[in-house]
């Protein structure tokens, strides 16, 4: 799940020129020191590089030492695709990919391009600390031929933490069309469903906060009934802290992790889903929750504000649960009288995995010197 998005990016330029995916990973329980595995997976060549780690993870030489072991496990796989010659390095989330990436480009006098995903540069999330963290960010991003953003607001917050570059983009995440399912057909009666799916990550996705809003919906009205897909850190404290609000099983359902179709079928079939975080760098739930013609009541992060509209849904100020209470009810109110075919039909394309995949290919093809040695298709 943590390289999602990343897959899908990789996925999406494969149509239009060869890519080599590299992907470093630690194992406490790895026999070697560095264990390599390679496989093709969606036309994606991939290159799993696992590396032991250090016993004392929390010690300023355990870091030290696992942060050596990182830098090697990456030598390492770049050798073994040597047979591989990049004309685009591109790195994905900083810090430590945006070095490897930089080191990369440098050695190979080739193009570094930087992907940045994580919602850290946000004041809600306030993870971005550290003067060397921040020293080596800022480096490499000066150093990078172009730097991309999933979002425009992700791109501002980034900018007030000074990361800056001449050329930085704003380039969507993908949103994957093929997985979503025609809006349902027929009228609709009795209870309403809603649908909250995430990570389950209390501070960013306000789990919580949501949790007592439906609990205060649950007063007002006792029509609906709220599935709580996925799994995550916060999975069993959300769950009992339902229980203590007294609206486990009979308002809410937790349904655990839901994939592919079974994910989709849940998500086509609901009334309307819920958005509740306090920040996002994206929020593709969102655009997956439209592309099944379903309407959406969310928080206004990430591309919420720019996507959600009077034909498609509600928007809320992140953290005010009775504003989110109130257009919950609402939505109950009206949740049936959209109209799902136009909700669908109206997405734009541009998150479509065909649509980012030129955007990243043009994006490339602008960096790479026109040389005889250049291959492009």
């Amino acid at each position: 799940m943590p390289g999602l998005f990343i897959q899908r990016q990789a996925e999406a330029i494969t149509p239009f020129c060869d890519v080599a995916l590299i992907y470093v990973h630690p194992d406490p329980h790895c026999p070697n020191k560095i264990e390599v595995e390679f496989s093709e997976e969606n036309e994606v060549r991939v290159l799993r590089v696992y590396y032991r780690v250090s016993g004392s993870q929390s010690s300023i030489i355990g870091k030290a030492l696992n942060l050596w072991h990182f830098y090697k496990a990456h030598q390492k796989a770049f050798h073994s695709i040597r047979k591989f010659s990049p004309e685009v390095v591109h790195a994905h989330i900083l810090t430590r990919m945006g070095f490897i990436g930089w080191k990369i480009s440098h050695r190979r006098h080739i193009p570094l391009v930087i992907s940045e995903h994580w919602s850290r540069y946000f004041p809600e999330n306030n993870t971005y600390h550290g003067w060397f963290r921040k020293l080596v960010s800022a480096f490499v991003v000066k150093r990078a031929a172009a730097v991309v953003a999933v979002s425009d607001p992700l791109r501002q917050a980034m900018q007030q933490c000074g990361l800056n570059n001449p050329d930085f983009r704003v380039i969507p995440n993908v949103v994957d069309m093929a997985c979503t399912t025609a809006p349902s057909s027929g009228e609709k009666t009795g209870m309403k469903t809603l649908v909250h799916i995430s990570c389950f990550e209390d501070r960013s996705k306000n789990i919580s906060g949501f949790l007592r809003s439906i609990k205060e919906l649950s007063i007002l009205r006792q029509d609906f009934i709220c599935l709580m897909v996925g799994a995550g850190p916060d999975w069993d404290d959300m769950k009992e802290y339902a229980g203590y609000l007294g609206v486990l099983d009979s308002f809410v359902r937790f349904t655990g992790v839901k994939t592919g179709g079974e994910l989709t079928g849940i998500l086509a079939e609901a009334d309307f889903s819920v958005l509740s975080s306090r920040y996002e760098t994206f929020g593709t739930v969102v655009m997956e929750s439209l592309a099944c013609g379903v309407p959406v009541v969310a928080t206004e992060v990430g591309i919420a504000p720019g996507v959600i509209n009077d034909s498609n849904g509600l928007v809320v100020r992140p953290g005010d649960e009775k504003a989110m209470t109130d257009a919950m009810c609402q939505m109950l109110d009206l949740c049936r009288e959209y109209d799902k075919t136009m909700i669908r039909d109206g997405i734009s394309d541009k998150y479509a995995k065909e649509t980012v995949g030129k955007q990243l290919v043009s994006l490339y093809k602008e960096l790479i010197p026109i040389t005889p040695n250049s291959r492009r298709r």
